[in-house]
């Protein structure tokens, strides 16, 4: 699984670290079924909200399906632990279909 952090600012090295530990983390039950997952910061303009920071996960799984979620929060932390709780039941509910229809394990075992 190949984590990319993606900001339009500078990403402090400690967000860093905490990115990659908690998504390591969060889908380490469902890793194998991930290839490339991609997450970007960002900060809303002119926000009058508390509400301005923003991450986008986006992932791709090992039968090439895109799976994007994104969410706004207070503070960068928060609003990654949102998308990576939203993305896991994604990928769950993908694991699942495939395997009631059985199109998933050709594709990860080849």
């Amino acid at each position: 699984m190949d984590v990319i952090l993606d900001a339009k600012e500078a990403v402090e090295p400690e967000l860093k670290v905490f990115t990659e530990n908690r998504v390591k983390f969060s889908l380490k039950r469902l890793f194998w079924m991930v290839r490339k997952i991609k997450i970007r910061y960002s900060a809303v303009p002119s926000s009058k909200a508390t509400c301005n920071q923003h991450c986008m996960i986006s992932l791709e799984t090992f039968d090439h399906h895109q799976i994007e979620v994104s969410m706004t929060a207070r503070d960068k932390r928060m609003a990654l632990e949102m998308c990576l709780k939203k993305i896991y039941k994604l990928i769950q509910k993908t694991f699942h279909k495939s395997q009631k229809y059985g199109r998933f394990s050709k594709h990860v075992y080849v």
